[in-house]
């Protein structure tokens, strides 16, 4: 389960930021991160911090534990499938 959790978030945040038709430098802007730092996200190669989830949260217009639900809904099908 090690990489999983990563993998998911950045799956979320995917999602999420094309739902909202938002581009990864968009999303890095209202978020007040780097474009390449919102990318390794994406990809699961960098795992964000709690201050990092909670501006990106706010950057796409839900509650910090939103985005964790989505995360976890993600997890969970994923291990159905």
């Amino acid at each position: 389960m090690s990489g999983e959790p990563i993998k998911a978030f950045g799956l979320v945040i995917n999602q999420m930021r094309k739902e909202l038709g938002l581009s990864q430098e968009a999303l890095a802007d209202e978020a007040s991160l780097d474009r390449s730092f919102v990318s390794q996200l994406e990809t699961g190669t960098k795992q964000p911090s709690l201050t990092t989830i909670f501006r990106l949260a706010a950057a796409l217009q839900v509650e910090a534990s939103d985005l964790l639900r989505r995360v976890e809904a993600t997890l969970g099908a994923n291990k159905a499938a």
